[in-house]
């Protein structure tokens, strides 16, 4: 059987695994990755057959490249050397570049099932089509009832996005923090897409409590808008305001798709035995960027490396992927929860510091998305953020 052809429980018999991944996106991918040729019997349990469409920018950030450890340039439409940051009210338009991709843009079908096809290729076993129904407990086991038969699995790692059946089922709390957006993929005739196919492009000021994006793809725009504010938020009237913004009238071909991004992690995540959840599914996205790819392969890594660190010993398990999780990455969002209130909920002093320090504050969120640096560096370093909020 080939990597990329799944499988299908029996509806007859359980079948028995060390760890079953409820999700193929980037974390749950990332987590088979991690368990690949450590003897560990790895099931990947996906609703959708790869590859299948994915609602997302598409940008994955330098800093989430670095994490992986397969090729995934397969994949990718273009690299983008340059980041174009917009500020509307006051005027301002900074440039960011660099020797090396700052944002990577795929389709999200064929990234996430080039990492899976690689997780298979390491013995991960792929269960496509494949729905969660319940989850229950034994001793030493997870039940998971799926349309197709039983999986057990000594442990499971929960990515199965926003709205997760795994959550659901064991009475996890709701995502708090979960925000709105509309992805739009548009292509325009040749001569109107040249002056948007090098930078990636973020503008601030349009959105109320939020940012639009261009991201160009290999024959395609992605262009959306997004808002840190929950509820009726009209994003396709802010929408068509950034079409015009952008001088965009032209269009040939238009799908759109609004998704939810969850902001903030998800509460009493640690609590539920042999279950850990990644990715979207425990709210890992950064609420300045409300980018989630990192998170979400950083967090399946780190949710496997518990697993084999600890043995498979379910409280030595959770109470290891709590602590390396709030060291890598639960510290970092707390940081930048603090920074998104500044950006996006005082227009005042955001455009005090972008008058006053605009290059130097582009330059810096360069440099966190890349890796070159993080928020924690970011606040503690001499004439960083800390400085510069002073200083407004």
């Amino acid at each position: 059987m080939s990597p990329s052809t799944p499988t299908v429980p029996t509806p007859s018999a359980a079948v028995e695994f060390d760890v079953a991944i409820v999700g193929a996106g980037p974390a749950g991918a990332a987590a088979a990755l991690e368990f690949g040729g450590r003897g560990v019997r790895v099931a990947i349990i996906e609703k959708a057959v790869p590859p299948r469409y994915k609602t997302c920018g598409g940008g994955v950030l330098r800093r989430a490249m670095s994490l992986l450890p397969v090729d995934v340039r397969e994949a990718i439409e273009r690299e983008c050397l340059v980041a174009e940051l917009v500020h509307h009210s006051p005027n301002l338009r900074f440039e960011c570049r660099r020797s090396q991709p700052i944002v990577s843009m795929v389709m999200r079908d064929r990234f996430d099932h080039v990492l899976v096809t690689a997780a298979q290729h390491q013995g991960a076993q792929l269960f496509a089509g494949t729905t969660v129904t319940d989850v229950t407990f034994t001793r030493d086991r997870v039940r998971l009832a799926t349309n197709a038969g039983e999986i057990n699995a000594r442990f499971v790692i929960a990515a199965d996005g926003v709205n997760s059946i795994v959550a659901r089922k064991t009475g996890r709390p709701a995502l708090r923090g979960v925000v709105p957006a509309l992805e739009c993929e548009v292509t325009l005739v040749d001569h109107a897409m040249v002056p948007f196919m090098v930078a990636a492009r973020f503008d601030f000021g349009l959105v109320p409590a939020g940012y639009g994006w261009v991201f160009p793809k290999r024959n395609h725009l992605s262009i959306g808008v997004g808002t840190t504010h929950r509820g009726a938020a009209n994003l396709p009237q802010h929408y068509q305001r950034y079409l015009e913004q952008l001088g965009i009238s032209d269009i040939r071909h238009e799908e759109r798709h609004g998704y939810m991004i969850p902001c903030r992690p998800r509460a009493r995540m640690f609590e539920v035995p042999r279950v850990l959840f990644a990715g979207d599914a425990a709210g890992l996205a950064d609420p300045v960027t409300a980018e989630g790819i990192t998170g979400g392969i950083l967090s399946g890594q780190l949710a496997a490396r518990a697993i084999l660190a600890a043995d498979f010993d379910d409280e030595a398990v959770r109470r290891m992927y709590q602590k390396t999780l709030d060291a890598a990455l639960l510290s970092e969002l707390r940081i930048a929860r603090w920074l998104a209130w500044v950006v996006f909920d005082c227009p005042r002093l955001r455009a005090a510091l972008f008058n006053r320090h605009g290059q130097r504050m582009s330059e810096l969120m360069t440099q966190i998305v890349t890796g070159e640096t993080s928020y924690s560096a970011a606040v503690r370093r001499p004439g960083h953020y800390w400085k510069l909020l002073r200083a407004a």
